[in-house]
């Protein structure tokens, strides 16, 4: 563990470059093109898995939704019946599919991380399955558990206020109540997310377990990791919507040229199923080439800037000269 009274002293010493930040996870594709192309890849097989997981519950589904829908066909609740079994084992995939995302971010995340922290650590592209990867992830569905049974109390007893406000007819004040409640919560959540926002970039530093070492460190830093985390924001959601936009774009340039047409694109998807996922595979294909490198560099840009700032706050500043 670190020393509480280390990180002290360099919380209080420190500052945090927000510059340097935002241009790490840049400087990091630069340097590492093939890790964060790698990453990509890890990121593409996990869509690759979910998408043959969902898709052939989704093509049975699509297949019996569109007989149902045919004139004079049979909708009994038998009919509808038959359906539940593949829905509720798409739910169970569906559960274990999100464990499998959440680890396999944790993973991602904590490469980006030991990139910055240990650059040295080059293989396989700075993956691994080791103490850090294991704790954070287990730390990361504790945390949601909390942030569940938490919302829901929260909700439970904003609820109970403004369902008493409205039985007095008192819709101005339960109006304002629950409007100040949701922007309570959000500011709450927001906080408490930046002031435990060093305890990745912590275990991957030294492989240990810390939790509450990072809310020692980041004291006082909360407003400037604050404007780190909106700036990431916003060059992630530019990114993505650039991206996205071209690729929708070409995807309709794709499937109104398979359709004879945008006009027939309507007509076009009330073929079968298996021959409308046949006239996308092209669409299918080019998204998975651009989208495989810009995951990987997505992660470095919003994972990056994390290592870096507990980079700037751990690191004492240059002792000043002495006078003579």
């Amino acid at each position: 563990m670190l020393c509480q009274g280390c990180l002290k002293g360099a919380n209080h010493m420190a500052r945090i470059a927000i510059d340097a930040a935002l241009g790490s996870g840049f400087g990091l594709i630069r340097r590492r093109p093939v890790a964060a192309l790698l990453w990509g890849l890890v990121y593409a097989v996990l869509m690759a898995a979910s998408f043959g997981v969902y898709g052939p519950f989704y093509l049975q589904l699509l297949t019996q939704l569109a007989a149902a829908a045919r004139p004079g066909a049979d909708l009994s609740p038998q009919t509808m019946n038959a359906m539940m079994p593949g829905m509720i084992a798409m739910q169970g995939w569906s559960f274990l599919m999100s464990f499998a995302g959440a680890f396999t971010g944790v993973v991602i995340y904590c490469a980006v991380f030991r990139t910055i922290l240990h650059p040295e650590q080059a293989r396989f592209g700075y993956l691994r399955v080791g103490p850090p990867e294991l704790l954070l992830f287990v730390l990361a569905i504790a945390a949601y558990i909390v942030f569940v049974v938490a919302a829901l109390i929260v909700t439970l007893v904003v609820a109970l206020l403004v369902g008493g406000l409205a039985v007095m007819h008192a819709g101005v004040a339960a109006a304002i109540l629950g409007v100040l409640a949701v922007i309570s919560a959000t500011v709450a959540v927001t906080w408490i997310g930046l002031r435990f926002s060093m305890v990745g970039p912590m275990m991957v530093a030294d492989g240990k377990f810390h939790l509450f070492e990072s809310w020692t460190l980041t004291k006082g830093h909360a407003g400037v990791l604050f404007v780190l985390a909106i700036c990431l924001f916003a060059i992630v959601l530019i990114a993505e919507a650039v991206v996205f936009g071209l690729l929708a774009l070409a995807g309709a340039g794709i499937l109104g040229s398979a359709a004879g047409g945008l006009d027939n694109l309507s007509a076009y998807f009330k073929r079968p199923p298996s021959a409308v996922l046949v006239g996308i595979a092209p669409v299918l294909v080019l998204a998975a080439a651009v989208l495989t490198p810009f995951f990987g560099c997505l992660h470095a840009i919003g994972g990056a800037p994390w290592a870096r700032a507990y980079l700037d706050l751990t690191t004492p500043p240059p002792a000043a000269p002495a006078v003579a």
